[in-house]
């Protein structure tokens, strides 16, 4: 969840008002050795642990609503602002009033409040600071220092002392927040993009949906033709094989489409928390073998994979399509599919024995490097690489001993709640 720019600053202010007690503190603790009389520290410091333990609490609440979409619902950036206003003019009131040059602290405030708040409220604070120099420039707690002198001396010093700690603040404060900005705008980009590819998603299951159902109707329409065919006597001997395999091909663009339509977005009636592995695997070679009927498959998938649920997804069904297609293009006469489960991933393994390697393979990825081969450089095979990593899994592809390459495809599963209960 991402954090609002209202909590961010939120947080920003109570991370900077431990500067301001820390500030009280130290001018508490120097002001015996400045104004030769420790009369002023005890109040001064009993004023600090009053600010510092108000903080305390703002940072405790502050971790108990950081779900929340704006954060603290009471202490907004323009209600903190005015306490720390409020804080620091009762500071300066027990210690000289507008004598006291740490009264330019008010400056910071104003221009912290420039940047966070809104047009209306950044000039009702402003307004507020300049009401607060007003007041404290005729009602204050004087301070008692005999020597002229040593009066101007340590106002000077503390302008320099002020005008120093102002410019650290502003610029750890705007750089912090400028940071939090960039983070949040790198954040709703990445979002946005992802909201564009899951709308680009719907759109083309949608688009898939519809073709499959206007090419429904004339599949049917062919295969009620070929059934009326086989079934006229005067059909010639000679015509009857096509027309089988015809009907053939017609059921299985039907599959297809049916396939088509089921997982245009998530497979009708698949378990929310995934799919078997076995059944999954068994299902998908069986459709491409249905496509590929001349192909010379051979599949070793143990039984005991289904005790392991894959999450569905279509682009890696895709990608072992892809795999075998590029493999049978290569002109393997023989392709293995093996599974078996390494760690927590389900690895399969997919072996040819097409001839040649690409030259392009070998200056893609050098020597020693994984090679591929029969399996081809095509678009497929990036595709299907693309979508195996983007989905947490990997694919290596190397040469075998003999002719042919493997392709190693391993995808994360997890145990199904029976096997989990019947280990434990």
């Amino acid at each position: 969840m991402l954090a609002s720019l209202t909590q961010i600053t939120q947080v920003r202010l109570i991370n900077l008002r431990w500067l301001s007690v820390l500030g009280m503190v130290a001018a508490a603790l120097v002001s015996p050795n400045l104004l030769g009389s420790g009369d002023l520290m005890p109040r001064l410091l009993a004023f600090a642990t009053v600010i510092g333990s108000v903080n305390v609490c703002l940072l405790v609440a502050a971790t108990v609503y950081r779900g929340s979409a704006d954060g603290l619902p009471v202490f907004s950036p323009l209600v903190q602002l005015t306490f720390d206003l409020a804080a620091w003019g009762s500071y300066i009131y027990l210690s000289g009033g507008a004598t006291n040059p740490l009264i330019s602290i008010f400056l910071p405030l104003a221009a912290i409040g420039a940047i966070v708040l809104g047009k209306v409220q950044a000039w009702f604070l402003g307004l507020a600071v300049i009401l607060a120099y007003s007041f404290l420039w005729r009602f204050y707690q004087p301070l008692a220092i005999a020597d002229a002198e040593t009066a101007t001396h340590l106002h000077l010093l503390g302008m320099w002392l002020v005008f120093a700690v102002s410019t650290v603040v502003l610029v750890w404060f705007i750089l912090q927040m400028m940071q939090a900005i960039r983070e949040r705008d790198a954040a709703l980009g990445e979002a946005r993009e992802q909201a564009i590819r899951n709308d680009w998603l719907i759109s083309m299951g949608s688009l898939a949906a519809g073709a499959a159902h206007e090419l429904s109707t004339p599949l049917a329409t062919l295969n009620v033709l070929a059934e009326e065919l086989l079934g006229d006597d005067r059909l010639p001997l000679a015509l009857r094989p096509d027309l089988l395999l015809m009907q053939r091909q017609v059921e299985v663009c039907k599959l297809a489409l049916t396939r088509l339509t089921q997982r245009a977005g998530h497979p009708r009636g698949a378990p929310e928390n995934g799919v078997p592995a076995a059944n999954w695997l068994r299902n998908v070679l069986a459709a491409w073998l249905a496509l590929n009927p001349s192909a010379s498959l051979a599949t070793g998938i143990p039984a005991e994979l289904d005790n392991y649920l894959l999450s569905f997804d279509l682009a890696i069904e895709r990608a072992i399509t892809n795999l075998l297609d590029n493999a049978l293009r290569a002109g393997a006469s023989h392709i293995a599919v093996i599974a078996s489960l390494v760690g927590r991933s389900l690895q399969v393994a997919i072996k040819d024995d097409g001839q040649g390697i690409s030259a392009l393979a070998l200056q893609a990825f050098g020597a020693g490097q994984p090679i591929l081969s029969g399996n081809g450089m095509g678009i497929g095979l990036l595709i299907a690489r693309t979508a195996i990593e983007h989905r947490g899994g990997t694919l290596e592809l190397c040469r075998q001993a003999g002719p042919g390459t493997e392709a190693r495809i391993s995808i994360p599963c997890h145990k199904t709640q029976e096997a989990k209960h019947g280990q434990g």
